[in-house]
């Protein structure tokens, strides 16, 4: 028993906390608001403003980045909680358990490989032709809960999800908040035709989505399988997952075969998954969803599954409010991490960064300048995760820039797609990556022992990629 809780003891030691750690870059943040000069930018122009001044009000904003990143995130950290709570009420009925033991069973030992494989294809298309990725936090418990039975570690059930949707993210090949959202404003400032296609080069990216899902299914697949033959080669051996997996907090725990009732349960949930992507892809009665409606159908359909389950109105919001709470972690991160960007915002130095650093591109080569851009661009994910944010604000300085060193629009956009994407599996501040390592409890010292060397790899595909497209005039 001593040793058991040393062990435990030791294991909390070598994890690094994620709010003590994004709290430390708020911090920085805020100093750094007193050395950086200000600035703002409009169209692509920037202009410099007076410098901050040191004062309460200004050394506040340390403590205030929290609440206000809260606020500024409050869509997202909702559908976290809503869906903890819903999710209880399914693990309640038993239907998850027997849902995950009947694919358990269906697919077999032999097939657990081609599941995974499907999974991270499915995220990847997911991630790539829609550009979703904070709108699949509801389902990312369920898969996590399928891998793991399927023999995995939670390395690799969180793995995929996040390098599924963020690496096929990343090539887009129809994403509208990258792609979409940098060629409408090169549509603007007139480097590319007005009205004309926003998904210009469509056919290479479909070729880079294609690569970039390969190689992601090759990773993957090989440390899962390495793990699954050998749990002592785990990274995360010493995380305990068991409250996590299937058959937990449910009175049918031992009995986990399939009834009328857990398949209408199921059907529930199902239903509530596809009619959000009706709401959010096409829209319902001609008004197009938000992520707070995602939130509205999954309370929905966890009070409809409390009913089918035969649990009286008492028990269904206990354990709603028991599902919210342990899902009240994930929820907190995500105002926490975008306190960071609010921190730099609020002082308004994200102009003089990104001027700063666009400047250092001018005068190189055009191959120089893409892999410039790549670099350039994954360093300010750190201060502004949100794709289509940055997009706005750093293309009316790159495209004419790119244009200047012989880089077409197309090939401009594709080096902002991969500087944008290929950090957003990395970068702690975006606070989505850290609420699916939480469901996974992974921590985030060992999510970068395990993809720092895919990491590497997107980025040597990222600059061949780069430099193929030069040469045929993509």
């Amino acid at each position: 028993m001593d040793y058991k809780v040393e062990k435990e003891k030791k294991a909390k030691k070598s994890g690094i906390n994620p709010y003590v750690l994004i709290f430390s870059v708020i911090v920085l943040a805020a100093i750094l608001s007193f050395i950086i000069t200000p600035g703002k930018l409009e169209n692509g122009i920037y202009t410099a403003l007076p410098k901050n001044k040191l004062n309460f009000n200004n050394l506040f904003n340390i403590f205030r980045a929290v609440p206000y990143g809260l606020r500024d995130s409050a869509s997202i950290s909702l559908v976290v909680l809503v869906v903890g709570g819903a999710l209880e009420i399914y693990n309640r009925t038993g239907a998850i358990d027997a849902g995950i033991s009947a694919l358990v069973n269906k697919f077999g030992t032999n097939t657990q490989a081609i599941l995974l494989c499907a999974l991270l294809i499915l995220f990847s298309a997911i991630g790539g032709f829609l550009g979703w990725i904070e709108t699949l936090i509801p389902f990312v418990p369920l898969v996590i809960a399928v891998i793991l039975a399927l023999g995995y570690d939670s390395l690799t059930a969180v793995a995929v999800p996040i390098v599924g949707l963020m690496g096929g993210f990343m090539a887009g090949p129809t994403n509208i908040l990258t792609v979409g959202v940098c060629n409408e404003i090169l549509q603007e400032i007139g480097a590319l035709p007005k009205g004309g296609d926003l998904f210009v080069g469509l056919s290479y990216r479909i070729i880079i989505w294609i690569a970039v899902t390969a190689v992601s299914i090759i990773y993957i697949l090989s440390y899962g399988n390495k793990v699954r033959k050998d749990p002592t080669k785990s990274l995360v051996a010493d995380v305990d997952v068991s409250d996590i997996k299937t058959n937990k907090n449910t009175d049918q725990s031992k009995d986990v075969k399939m009834t009328i009732t857990r398949v209408l349960v199921l059907l529930t949930i199902l239903c509530a998954m596809v009619l959000c992507v009706i709401g959010l892809k096409f829209g319902i009665n001609g008004v197009v969803w938000s992520v707070d409606d995602v939130s509205a159908v999954f309370f929905l359909s966890g009070i409809i599954a409390g009913i089918i389950g035969r649990m009286d109105a008492g028990v269904i919001a206990d354990s709603f409010i028991e599902g919210a709470k342990n899902a009240l972690g994930g929820a907190f991160i995500i105002g926490v991490a975008r306190g960071v960007y609010w921190v730099l915002d609020t002082a308004n130095i994200n102009a003089t960064v990104i001027h700063s650093a666009t400047e250092l591109l001018k005068g190189t080569s055009p191959l120089v300048a893409s892999i410039g851009i790549v670099i350039i661009v994954s360093f300010i994910n750190g201060l502004i995760p949100s794709g289509s944010g940055k997009g706005v604000l750093l293309t009316p300085i790159l495209g004419p820039i790119g244009l200047n060193l012989g880089l077409s629009p197309a090939t401009t956009v594709l080096a902002y797609q991969f500087g944008d994407g290929i950090t957003n599996m990395f970068w702690f501040t975006y606070g989505t990556l850290l609420i699916f390592l939480s469901y996974g409890k992974v921590p985030i010292n060992k999510w970068y022992k395990f993809f720092t060397p895919l990491m590497l790899i997107f980025f040597m595909m990222a600059f061949i990629f780069l430099a193929i497209a030069i040469n045929i005039g993509h």
